[in-house]
């Protein structure tokens, strides 16, 4: 895990799909362990809180305005010594990073009609304080209505950055880190959008060895595709916007679909069960993939991607219309008919060894129930998929 990573999985994936009826995911997955959290937890993430070598989980629950703390402790899951970490705004978003270079996670969290970052230092044993300044402004906006929140090393100077998007400013902020935890804006911040950005996502699509910024585009039917230049600014690639088949793109998930080594995007829609697949030239630019849109019988809201049934092939995975969604990657570029998980009102998952037993296990938020559900690895499910 690198010092900025949230504890989901890097990925490689394959590309389009047919559509069939869904059916169950077999095997122990069908049975979630039920982590209990605060009120409405809305987004998820996880990290080794208290180095002893296992990741531990951080949830954003906006019903009681707190971030839920849960330590992987002998097999199960517990409260962290100091209690959940309150929050001034109802928590929309949050991540992991090492902010101060200090070797312990720190926890960077964002509200949906709130500007700014707020940013706590964790101390290595679950425990979180406010790191001075925060929060830290963003776009500036007076009505703000934030939609993102991503980490990564914008400027290469190998302290975690934070970029956030504000729908009303239609614009994204970069925060640079100055490795003592603090966060300020970069020079030409923010960065204007042209139409109202929805969930972004981080990744190097040119080939250059720089972080570049995909953001969708819901009010513009496109997916923005920009090119860091490895100072924390950024420019349009070329053909950018993107312009999407299906209206209302909602989120993404960057994935190397078709194995020539560049990054490609998957983009669920709003109030749809499609997904895009857009293949990348590493240039920057994109074109929609044979059969795409697609329809998964669910709508879709955040994704992830890994291998989740042990095949040695990439899957992607998605959260919404009350179910988690898996869509088997084959290994040769396509994505095979979706299987289903009961999950409740869930609207993100990651993917990440979280039992420490070398598999691949996922875990969403029930928003209404007030639980997080982990279903754990079984890579022996490819072997006894239904026909």
């Amino acid at each position: 895990m690198t010092s900025f990573a949230t504890g989901i999985a890097a990925v490689l994936a394959g590309t389009a799909c047919s559509s069939q009826l869904p059916d169950t995911l077999p095997g122990p997955a069908g049975t979630p362990t039920e982590v209990a959290v605060g009120r409405r937890p809305v987004d998820l993430a996880a990290g080794d809180l208290d180095r002893d070598g296992a990741l531990d989980l951080v949830s954003a629950d906006a019903g009681d305005r707190t971030i839920s703390i849960r330590l992987r402790r002998d097999g199960d899951w517990v409260a962290a010594p100091g209690g959940p970490v309150a929050v001034d705004v109802d928590p929309h978003l949050l991540a992991l990073a090492d902010f101060d270079r200090d070797g312990d996670l720190d926890l960077v969290v964002t509200g949906h009609d709130a500007d700014g970052a707020r940013l706590w230092l964790g101390d290595g044993t679950g425990r979180f304080t406010p790191a001075p300044g925060s929060p830290f402004p963003a776009t500036g906006a007076t009505r703000p209505h934030n939609h993102g929140l991503v980490v990564g090393d914008l400027d290469s100077d190998g302290d975690p950055d934070v970029i956030t998007a504000d729908q009303e400013q239609r614009a994204a902020a970069v925060l640079l880190g100055d490795g003592r935890g603090g966060l300020s804006p970069a020079p030409g911040s923010p960065v204007a959008l042209g139409h109202q950005p929805y969930p972004p996502a981080l990744g190097d699509i040119d080939g250059d060895g720089r972080l570049d910024l995909m953001v969708p585009l819901v009010g513009g039917q496109a997916i923005a595709v920009l090119l860091g230049d490895g100072r924390g600014g950024f420019l349009p690639a070329p053909g950018s916007p993107h312009r999407t088949t299906w209206a209302r793109p909602y989120a993404i998930v960057l994935v190397d679909l078709d194995r020539d080594g560049g990054l490609d995007v998957v983009a669920s829609h709003d109030d749809t069960d499609r997904i895009s697949v857009l293949l990348g030239d590493r240039s920057g630019r994109l074109r929609d993939a044979p059969g795409s849109p697609v329809p998964v019988g669910r709508r879709i809201w955040r994704m992830t991607a890994a291998d989740v049934d042990g095949d040695g092939a990439v899957d992607v995975i998605g959260a919404g219309s009350g179910s988690l969604v898996v869509l088997p990657g084959d290994g040769r570029g396509g994505l095979g008919r979706p299987r289903l998980e009961p999950l409740g009102e869930g609207w993100t998952v990651i993917a990440a060894d979280l039992d420490g037993d070398g598999r691949t296990d996922l875990a969403a938020p029930d928003t209404n129930a007030g639980v997080l559900r982990i279903w754990p690895g079984n890579p022996s499910r490819a072997s006894r998929r239904a026909d």
